[in-house]
């Protein structure tokens, strides 16, 4: 399983948006505290990490980035 391979790691966010075709080959799930995995609706390739930040982005995508700040934070 390829959670497996980061149980020893930490401060990683996987974000994953279940409109992009890669996703389903992404952590989906929580791995430890520090290693957290976000599953955006309605969020494609590296919307949440493109800036500025658009006001037609999907209040998922601005919720994933909120939350990817707060852990980076």
């Amino acid at each position: 399983m390829p959670a497996s391979d980061f149980e020893y790691s930490s401060n990683i966010i996987f974000s994953n948006g279940n409109i992009d075709p890669w996703s389903g080959g992404g952590i989906m799930s929580n791995i430890t505290t520090n290693n957290i995995a976000l599953v955006i609706e309605d969020g494609a390739h590296h919307l949440d990490l493109r800036l500025p930040e658009d006001e037609s982005d999907p209040y998922s995508v601005k919720v994933a980035r909120q939350t990817e700040y707060a852990y980076i934070k």
